[in-house]
């Protein structure tokens, strides 16, 4: 058994109420594979501690309804059905490498219901550098600590960000102080 296919064992025991798999779509053909998007874990050491997460995705990674970008096929978790979106499909490729460099300096802002940042990332599909918003929910879960990508998708509504921002060690370090199943967010249990 390979590494992935290590961590994804592993990852089943955990018994999360998420989906940590993603089946591939076909499409006019082809094969669009989506294991870029299985459950994984990822490690921040910090200077006094280390923050072990278990990693999630959400459907609205990859597709959202009524866009230039969106196809006639759809795909469904447990919450809903949406349309897939090629330009989100293809920038979630970049999801798990910009998930595990979260302590490089990214600052996260906070609103009332999410946490999210933004970077600059290529868009496959113009060849241009864009601002891309990535949105998370961290909690805990039978002892674990979670994150969950509940969106990801290239910002162009241009608004400034005025909310207080914070590292990716604040916010472990608050996740992990905070009591065991205190509440699993509703758009988390996708399986």
């Amino acid at each position: 058994m390979g590494l992935a296919g290590a961590q994804r064992a592993t990852l089943k025991k955990f018994h999360i109420e998420a989906k940590t798999d993603w089946e591939d779509f076909l499409y006019e053909g082809n094969s669009y594979p989506l294991r870029h998007l299985s459950a994984h874990s990822v490690i921040y050491q910090g200077e006094k501690d280390t923050y072990k997460f278990v990693v999630t995705y959400g459907l609205h990674c990859f597709a959202k309804d009524a866009q230039e970008h969106s196809l006639s096929l759809t795909y469904s978790d447990a919450r809903e059905t949406r349309q897939i979106n090629l330009e989100r499909y293809y920038a979630s490729k970049n999801l798990r490498a910009i998930i595990e460099n979260l302590d490089q300096n990214k600052l996260m802002y906070e609103t009332a219901t999410e946490k999210y940042f933004n970077i600059e990332l290529i868009n496959s599909l113009n060849g241009e550098l864009e601002p891309y918003k990535v949105c998370f929910h961290f909690f805990k879960e039978n002892r674990l600590l979670r994150m969950h990508v509940t969106s990801a998708f290239f910002d162009r509504e241009g608004k400034k960000i005025t909310n207080k921002s914070c590292s990716i060690f604040k916010i472990a370090k608050d996740t992990k102080d905070r009591p065991r199943n205190r509440g699993i967010p509703k758009e988390t249990r996708n399986r």
